[in-house]
């Protein structure tokens, strides 16, 4: 899993994530990281899926599994 402080580098970057199975839906997202916000219980992250641009996503870090930044 990702730290807290990998995942704030690479906000405005093209990622790609591998989600946890409690998300549901689908378990590898590609897209943009564009905010990550310190909650009381964590980093909430907002995510731009790239198969649906202007559409806003937001996950708790403990989630991502995995996180690939993309070239480009």
């Amino acid at each position: 899993m990702p730290s807290a402080d990998e995942i704030k580098r690479l906000v405005g970057k093209r990622v790609t994530l591998r989600l946890a199975p409690e998300v549901g839906g689908t378990q590898v997202a590609s897209g943009r990281i564009l905010g990550a916000l310190d909650a009381a219980d964590g980093l909430v992250v907002t995510f731009e899926p790239a198969d649906q641009p202007g559409r806003r996503l937001t996950y708790h870090y403990h989630h991502i599994l995995a996180i690939t930044k993309e070239e480009g």
